[in-house]
C-alpha cells in the first residue's frame, strides 16, 4: 500500500470516528458537514471528495462494523452456537457503545433515497456472516439436511432487524432488546439445529426464560 493510499484511508477513518462522536452528542440532524470538517480537522471539500455526503459516511461506518463482526468469528471450534454468540455479543456491544449512531443509521436507511443500494449490500454482508456459520454447521451434520443455510440466515436477519427497529424507535429498552433479539434467533434455530447445536440452542432458550421470569417478577414488584 502506497503512502498516499494509506494517508487517504487514515483520513477516512478519522472522519468516520468524528462523525460517530458528533452523532452521539447531537443526533442525526446535528451532524453537519461544516461541523464534521471542523471536528475532523479537514476542509468541507475534502469530506465531499472522500465520501460525497453525510449518509455515505454513516454507510461506510456500518460497513466497517460488518467487517469487524466477520473478523470476530472464531476460526476453530465445533460449537456453532458459541461461534454465533461471539458475533451476536460483538454486535450488541457495538450498539450499546454507540446507541445514537445506530439509531441514526436506522433513520438514514429508512429515509435516504441514495442509501437503498448500499443498504442492500450491507444487509447481504450481515446475512453472509450468519450463513457462513450455518453452512459449517450443516457440513458437520448439526443442521437439518433440508435446511438451506442462506435462507435460514435471511430469516434470522429479518427477525433481528424487526427487534432492532423497535429498539431504535424507543419501543424497547436495551436489555429487553438484547433478550428479544437473542430469543427470536434461538427460536428460529431450534427448528433446524441438530445434535450438539440443538442442545446448546435449547439450553440458551432456557436461560432466556429464567431471565424473562426474573424480569417479570422485578417489574411486578416495582409496580406495587
Amino acid at each position: 500500500m502506497s503512502l498516499l493510499v494509506e494517508h487517504k484511508l487514515e483520513r477516512r477513518r478519522n472522519i468516520q470516528k468524528a462523525a460517530r462522536a458528533l452523532i452521539e452528542e447531537r443526533g442525526y440532524d446535528g451532524l453537519t458537514m461544516r461541523d464534521l470538517a471542523e471536528r475532523a480537522r479537514v476542509s468541507v471539500p475534502t469530506l465531499y471528495n472522500l465520501f460525497g455526503s453525510k449518509d455515505a459516511i454513516l454507510i461506510a461506518e456500518l460497513q466497517d462494523v460488518a467487517a469487524e463482526l466477520a473478523r470476530s468469528i472464531p476460526n476453530t471450534g465445533d460449537s456453532f452456537m458459541a461461534r454465533g454468540m461471539v458475533v451476536f455479543e460483538a454486535g450488541q456491544r457495538a450498539i450499546e457503545n454507540a446507541p445514537e449512531f445506530f439509531r441514526s443509521v436506522t433513520r438514514m436507511l429508512m429515509t435516504s433515497p441514495e442509501s437503498s443500494e448500499t443498504r442492500r449490500a450491507s444487509e447481504e454482508a450481515f446475512i453472509a456472516i450468519m450463513a457462513a456459520n450455518l453452512h459449517a454447521a450443516k457440513r458437520a451434520g448439526q443442521l437439518a439436511d433440508w435446511a438451506e443455510p442462506n435462507l435460514v440466515a435471511r430469516h434470522m436477519f429479518g427477525q433481528y432487524m424487526a427487534t432492532f427497529l423497535s429498539w431504535s424507535l424507543g419501543e424497547l429498552d436495551g436489555p429487553t432488546f438484547r433478550v428479544a433479539a437473542e430469543s427470536g434467533i434461538c427460536h428460529l434455530l431450534i427448528g433446524v439445529a441438530r445434535g450438539p447445536f440443538a442442545a446448546e440452542v435449547e439450553a440458551r432458550l432456557r436461560l432466556i426464560q429464567v431471565w424473562a421470569h426474573h424480569q417479570e417478577n422485578s417489574d411486578a414488584a416495582a409496580r406495587r
